[in-house]
């Protein structure tokens, strides 16, 4: 069978070497750069994180101080005057404190208001930079922070301060708002003589804290940035975001305000929600005194915007890298493959023209251009090996077309697939997918695959033919998908060369029977003839006349002697008949036992008794003329070895699936050297005229073509034992 020429698009798409090559660039440019890219874009962002973190910190503790140092500013400048200005701020002239006051109130624009206090508390001058004046507390001493007892400072307000003597003290109100909603803390100095240290009254300032740090929040904030103040108790004091006094409860809620409540000195730097849910990035930062927190707050997506914009142009790059890869691996791909396509297209040119002759140009000296210079001289060896092949096919094709034996090729339903010249003589032409039991139709071909070495018998053109066939089993692989191999041998001239070798050794046969059947005709013979005289004779007397009686029981004795010859007469002539051929159930005691009674007189001349014990119904496949010719011959040998008064023993019973058939004579048995030759044709060991040597050859024959086995065993001086092994068919049974 020819091989299929491959397709043009056999191979899937995604088993192509340049998909390959393809596939592999953009894996090798994704995977590394992914990798790298991450881990890179990873360390990255986390450096911009802290940086950002820093940046905020820093921002808000510069604000922290620069606050605090305002405050401090405000209270070195109320310290300050008061050494060279102390006696004329407490002294009864009005026009020197009021340009003392006013100053300080230039000099300072925090300083919403200034108050100034005897050591008793009584209101002495009250200047304020707004035209209407609050009302004066004379009765009650300095608002929210003088009381009966001198103000002593609680603790340094910066260290960056100038140190105050042991004399001198201040103090710092609690933040508080005014009435329209400002906040605001008051600032309260000791006024001193500064020659004696006497405690001549109190200087206290009003501080605009909305006023002092707005200056401080648009410093260095980047975009969407915001700073806020809160006290401990997370009251806001001022804010760059106007939406955050409207969220005053909220904001306490802040995760970064809440550790400042918690008493934490300082955050460098935190995510979480701020008063609005957005996501911001906060830090604070604790003032001394006063004892309040800076916070500043950037959205998330402001503050990693340089993340983001790196993550872009990380992105921008990757791209651009893997286009340049993939560009370089498509090109060197098709430069790899071009030449593996070029081969893969000539070696399909080959299979379609089938052209071994012709080779494929070199492109190349590279390891491609090696494999083409090898296919190259695999084409010229594959040329030299299929003109052997051709040569030998040819030479294949005379032998089977020469041979004497039909072939024929079958499939697993034993349909013909092939058949040589000799097969086509015999059966026809026109046989391909017929059966091969239907071509070969005769008799025996029923099961013809059944057993190698069977012989069939057929009737071609009125002439009846005998074939031996011989089958065997096929390797699947086959081109022809053959299973089996059937080879018909003709037999005829073997066949029918047996067939008058078994008649001539059952015509033998007879002629040793004769004379034993002539002696048992001869006892009735003279029975009849005797009582035939007698009844004439006395017939013939008038006085002595036989009575009815008389010649009744002479009748009777003569006709049975009469029945005796024919019985005897009808054994023999049922042995030489000349039977057909075929195979049919017959039962081995009855068979055997008929053959033994042709026996009887023979073995009554030598004293010799033979004994048969046989179980009933033991039917084997084939022709009962054939077993009776072995029996025959098998028991002949057994008297013609056996001296006088001697014994012969034969069994026939069921041993499983088998019939075993035993025949054994104690007589002078088979010298060794002889054994080998038994079953030779023309083989004796009997005085001329007594034999012919065909007996123990045939009756191998007949046993073998009943598909059993015959077994001779024999010691010399000691007898010779027959087993003859049969398959058992129940009664009824069809032959296969």
């Amino acid at each position: 069978m020819e091989a299929k020429p491959l397709k043009e698009n056999s191979i899937p798409w995604w088993m192509r070497i340049k998909v390959h090559f393809l596939l592999f660039g953009i894996a090798m440019s994704i995977l590394p750069l992914f990798f790298l890219g991450y881990l890179g874009f990873t360390s990255v962002r986390q450096n911009l994180q802290m940086d950002i973190y820093e940046q905020n910190f820093n921002q808000v503790s510069v604000l922290a101080h620069e606050i605090q140092d305002a405050i401090a500013t405000v209270e070195s400048s109320l310290n300050f005057t008061k050494p060279t200005t102390a006696r004329a701020l407490t002294g009864d002239e009005e026009t020197p404190r009021q340009l003392i006051l006013e100053t300080l109130l230039q000099k300072e624009p925090a300083l919403k208001e200034l108050k100034v206090y005897d050591r008793n508390f009584r209101s002495i001058a009250h200047l304020q930079r707004q035209a209407s004046v609050l009302p004066d507390s004379a009765a009650t001493g300095p608002e929210h922070t003088l009381s009966a007892e001198p103000l002593l400072p609680t603790k340094p307000l910066l260290s960056a301060a100038p140190p105050l003597s042991a004399e001198s003290s201040s103090a710092i109100s609690d933040l508080y708002f005014s009435p329209e909603g400002q906040p605001e803390i008051r600032l309260t100095v000791a006024v001193q003589d500064p020659r004696d240290g006497k405690l001549l009254g109190y200087l206290q300032g009003t501080i605009d804290l909305t006023t002092m740090i707005s200056r401080y929040y648009n410093f260095q904030l980047d975009e969407g940035k915001y700073v806020f103040l809160v006290d401990r108790s997370g009251t806001l004091i001022g804010q760059t975001d106007p939406a955050l006094p409207g969220h005053q409860e909220v904001l306490r809620q802040n995760p970064a305000v809440q550790s400042f409540m918690a008493g934490e000195a300082f955050s460098t730097g935190s995510d979480y929600k701020n008063y609005a849910g957005m996501h911001v990035i906060g830090a604070f930062a604790a003032m001394d005194t006063p004892n309040w927190g800076v916070f500043i707050e950037q959205p998330a997506h402001e503050a990693n915007k340089p993340i983001f914009e790196l993550a872009l142009r990380l992105v921008m790059i990757a791209i651009l890298i893997m286009t340049l890869v993939m560009i370089i691996s498509i090109s060197f791909g098709l430069k790899v493959v071009h030449p593996i396509e070029n081969l893969e297209s000539q070696v399909r040119q080959i299979i379609r023209t089938g052209d071994l002759e012709s080779h494929i140009p070199i492109e190349s000296w590279d390891e491609i251009g090696r494999l083409v210079k090898s296919f190259n001289q695999l084409l010229n060896s594959l040329d030299q090996k299929n003109e052997n092949l051709k040569n030998e096919q040819q030479l294949l094709a005379t032998v089977v077309d020469g041979v004497d034996a039909g072939m024929v090729l079958l499939n697993s339903e034993t349909k013909i697939l092939w058949w040589n010249t000799k097969f086509a003589q015999w059966f026809g032409q026109q046989l391909a997918n017929l059966p091969c039991e239907q071509v070969i139709a005769g008799q025996g071909t029923e099961g013809v695959l059944l057993e190698n070495g069977r012989t069939i018998t057929v009737l071609l053109q009125g002439e009846r033919r005998h074939f031996r066939q011989m089958y065997y089993e096929l390797s699947p692989d086959n081109p022809e998908n053959a299973s089996y191999l059937l080879l018909l041998d003709d037999v005829t001239q073997e066949v029918e060369m047996e067939a008058r070798m078994i008649e001539t050794d059952k015509m033998a046969a007879i002629g040793l029977l004769a004379s034993g059947v002539a002696h048992e005709i001869n006892n009735p013979l003279a029975v009849v003839a005797a009582y035939s005289e007698d009844l004439l004779d006395r017939l013939n007397e008038e006085n002595a006349a036989p009575s009815q009686e008389e010649i009744k029981l002479g009748f009777k004795t003569v006709l049975e002697q009469i029945v005796r010859c024919k019985q005897i007469t009808a054994q023999l002539l049922g042995f030489a008949r000349k039977r057909d051929s075929g195979s049919d159930l017959i039962d081995i005691g009855i068979a055997s036992a008929q053959t033994l009674g042709l026996l009887e007189h023979k073995a009554r001349q030598k004293h010799l008794h033979m004994h048969f014990q046989g179980e009933d119904s033991l039917f084997a496949l084939g022709n009962e003329n054939e077993w009776q010719q072995v029996v025959l011959n098998l028991v002949t040998n057994a008297l013609d070895a056996s001296a006088e008064e001697g014994i012969i023993e034969l069994w026939s019973y069921r041993e499983g699936p088998k019939i075993q058939f035993i025949i054994q004579d104690y007589g002078e048995g088979i010298p060794q050297d002889h054994l080998k030759k038994v079953f030779d044709p023309f083989f004796t060991t009997k005085s001329l005229g007594q034999g012919t040597g065909l007996g123990l050859y045939v009756s191998y024959g007949i046993i073998a073509k009943m598909h059993g086995e015959m077994i001779l065993e024999s010691t010399e001086g000691q007898g010779t034992k027959v087993t003859i092994s049969l398959p058992f068919h129940e009664a009824g049974e069809q032959s296969p």
